[in-house]
């Protein structure tokens, strides 16, 4: 066999300073791998993102939506949270492709997951159609909103979660997600004020301030909402009574003193205001009734009507403000509620809820109250006692030994109180 060797003869000499090349001096010339741009895009984890990555790689062209934002009532489609392409994909996929297109365009493609700026690119965005508008969401509510983790299974097309948080909606009803978004943001950012507040003032004994929070959203016209034990699950029937509910997961359950386990949860649930939905709700009660509207139903003996007037003009005579949620004054509102409650007799009691809620009847003491009344009566407490006292007295069962009184003793003060 033959073996052809390279012939060493003919190899011209090197000069003298020149060496060999070797792996560490030679220059690589082959071609480069080009950078994708889009990789830091790619695992998101936004919905929105994906759709507007895959329409700009493809050379879609997005559609004008100018037309489309005109409706004021669209705007609310630019927020683009995953659970919008469940609920309506094809106003959805759209707008996540021109938006995409718009931010990476100008901006490139850490601008499109820019969080602190994206209601900036919004605003920026409806102007390059020709729209003299901003994006109204708040930066907060939008950084917040977007963290969520949604999914969904064959009983709750909706559910969305935030850390410790989940939500469950098997629809929107006659709505649209953007319903909810204050609810998710509000409800949400109360309830982990509301635990800091109980860890931060110590007031967590017996509570369970690291658990899990799942509020199945009804609003099956039922009127209630309620806590089932001992899973702690949350069956929600209006915005204001999620805290509520919260509270009673937490650990504050029913008891022979059903009005103080109900007190307690609408004191840290509402009347604190951590959730600031609550005092919005009643502030805009308040803006109907300075209008007048009640009026004419309330000379016409409409209960509801004379409760509604009654507790705007007393509220505004002490002083009370209906400007911002963050000014209401949610004890004193609950104590002139309550007032008016008993003046018209116009309530529901604890009782007749109890009923409703576990087909039985209940009869303990202060079965006769209703919320607002028992809320009231534990803000009267608190601020005579002190929360620490009041707590003991619901940890204990044993009201007299904790607060040197008994129920109706104390019920007699409130009232004194309520009337001064």
């Amino acid at each position: 066999m033959a073996i052809l060797l390279g012939s060493c003869a003919n190899t011209p000499d090197l000069p003298q300073d020149t060496e060999p090349p070797t792996s560490d001096n030679l220059t690589d010339t082959s071609p480069e791998t080009p950078e994708d741009p889009f990789a830091s895009l790619r695992s998101s984890g936004e919905e929105w993102i994906t759709y507007g990555l895959a329409a700009y790689e493809n050379g879609k062209q997005v559609e004008n939506l100018k037309e489309f934002f005109s409706d004021r009532a669209n705007m609310t489609y630019l927020t683009l949270y995953d659970h919008f392409f469940t609920y309506d994909k094809t106003k959805a996929v759209p707008i996540a492709e021109a938006l995409f297109a718009f931010i990476y365009d100008k901006h490139g493609a850490e601008a499109v997951l820019n969080l602190e700026k994206r209601c900036e690119y919004k605003s920026e965005y409806l102007k390059s159609l020709g729209l003299e508008i901003e994006y109204t969401n708040a930066p907060e509510v939008e950084k917040f909103l977007a963290s969520m983790d949604f999914s969904s299974n064959s009983t709750y097309k909706y559910i969305i979660s935030f850390d410790n948080v989940t939500y469950y909606f098997k629809d929107f009803g006659a709505g649209s997600p953007t319903q909810y978004h204050g609810l998710l943001y509000l409800n949400t950012v109360g309830l982990y004020k509301m635990l800091d507040h109980l860890e931060e003032n110590e007031l967590d004994e017996g509570l369970d301030t690291n658990r899990e929070f799942h509020y199945y959203m009804l609003f099956d016209g039922s009127g209630y909402s309620q806590t089932r034990y001992p899973s702690g699950n949350m069956y929600i029937n209006d915005f204001s009574s999620a805290l509520h509910e919260s509270v009673h997961a937490l650990g504050i359950r029913d008891s022979g003193n059903l009005w103080l386990s109900e007190g307690l949860c609408d004191y840290f649930g509402k009347t604190l205001g951590f959730n600031e939905q609550i005092a919005a709700s009643y502030i805009q009660i308040m803006n109907v009734a300075k209008q007048g509207y009640f009026d004419e139903y309330a000379a016409a003996g409409d209960k509801s009507a004379i409760i509604c007037k009654s507790v705007y003009e007393d509220y505004i005579a002490f002083g009370g403000k209906i400007d911002l949620a963050s000014t209401f004054d949610l004890p004193l509102y609950t104590d002139l509620y309550a007032k008016a409650e008993l003046e018209t007799g116009f309530y529901n009691t604890i009782g007749d809820t109890y009923k409703l809620v576990n087909g039985k009847d209940y009869d303990g003491v202060g079965a006769e109250l209703s919320y607002n009344q028992a809320a009231s009566l534990v803000v009267y407490l608190v601020d005579t006692y002190g929360i620490e006292k009041v707590l003991d007295a619901y940890h204990s069962q044993d009201i007299e030994e904790a607060l040197g009184k008994g129920y109706e003793e104390l019920k007699a003060d409130w009232l004194t109180y309520l009337y001064n």
